[in-house]
């Protein structure tokens, strides 16, 4: 099924909506755009390398926590680094793993 990033997404969002405050949710989880799920792997793209290290470094339990409920226990999350002008048709995108913190 083509949608079902799209799907885990929205029910990850549902839960995290709950848990952090409104003003954080619009500007740090809102512009997060899912791009697909392989397996247990969902990958999502972020606007830029800062926004990618604050969700590792602020938010990465809660992100770990509902991954896991909704994919599985052993969900995985890569991110999508927009670098560059995003104005752009093609901009330069890198991927990264979420850190492995315990």
């Amino acid at each position: 099924m083509k949608d079902q990033h799209w799907a885990a997404w929205e029910k990850c969002l549902a839960v995290i909506r709950d848990n952090i405050p409104a003003s954080s949710f619009r500007t740090w989880f809102e512009p997060i755009v899912p791009l697909k799920l392989e397996g247990n792997v969902l990958t999502i793209q972020v606007p830029s390398s800062f926004f990618y290290e604050y969700l590792e470094e602020q938010f990465i339990d809660i992100l770990r926590k509902t991954l896991r409920m909704v994919i599985g226990t052993d969900a995985k999350l890569e991110y999508n680094v927009v670098m560059g002008n995003t104005a752009s048709s093609n901009p330069l995108t890198v991927n990264y793993p979420t850190a492995n913190k315990t």
